[in-house]
């Protein structure tokens, strides 16, 4: 697979099969990611990775939480309001996609309970870096590199704020400690063939908008 394929093939898949992808394979992804570029190359990643009794533990977790009534997750309030319109449009077409109402409170529920299943992630990397640090670029090239390295090897990704929800759980069950502020969560595996949200595609805006060219 070319890069520009697997650009392209990339998509975040939101319901995982419970098939576990190879550690050697999650270790060449994982080490195809450390070329990301960095500034002064100061490579700040610090990555951990759970997986069989540790992520099964922590998925637990999470469920109990929400079935106590802990959010999941939920769009940061400090995001511009035309992000947030954004973000909410890509709810509501994945919302309408499974034939659910938008307006319904529970139909959110619905895409909640899956992020508290984690989307049944078979891999869950969890990159961190140093609170000495305020800039995430960095963590950002790395994490996308993660996502088309893993294209590469025919292992599908997702990036989701539902996997660093709870985040006193991921320090303890990853034993992270406290000088690394947690940034992201980068769910590696593959499809379940039997869910219909595996069809779903994200809209994304035209170029025409996104490129102020001038010469």
């Amino acid at each position: 697979m070319d890069v520009i394929e697997a650009i392209l093939n990339r998509h975040s898949v939101r319901d995982f099969s419970s098939k576990p992808v190879p550690k050697d394979v999650i270790m060449k992804i994982l080490e195809l990611a450390t070329h990301s570029p960095s500034g002064g190359n100061g490579q700040p990643w610090e990555v951990f990775v759970a997986t069989g009794a540790s992520l099964d533990n922590i998925r637990r977790i999470y469920q109990e939480r929400f079935q106590n009534g802990i959010a999941s997750f939920g769009p940061p309030t400090q995001l511009p309001d035309f992000i947030l319109k954004r973000m909410a449009a890509n709810i509501n077409e994945m919302i309408n996609f499974l034939g659910l109402n938008p307006n319904d409170p529970a139909s959110f529920k619905v895409i909640e309970k899956w992020g508290s299943m984690l989307f049944g992630v078979p891999v869950l990397v969890v990159t961190c870096m140093d609170k000495a640090l305020s800039s995430n670029l960095d963590i950002g090239l790395f994490t996308q590199t993660i996502c088309i390295a893993a294209q590469g090897y025919g292992v599908d990704s997702l990036i989701a704020m539902a996997f660093i929800a709870q985040q006193d759980v991921l320090r303890q069950g990853l034993k992270i400690p406290d000088n690394l502020n947690i940034i992201t969560g980068i769910g590696l595996g593959y499809p379940n063939q039997n869910s219909i949200i595996k069809n779903y595609r994200s809209s994304r805006r035209p170029i025409s908008e996104v490129v102020r060219y001038r010469s």
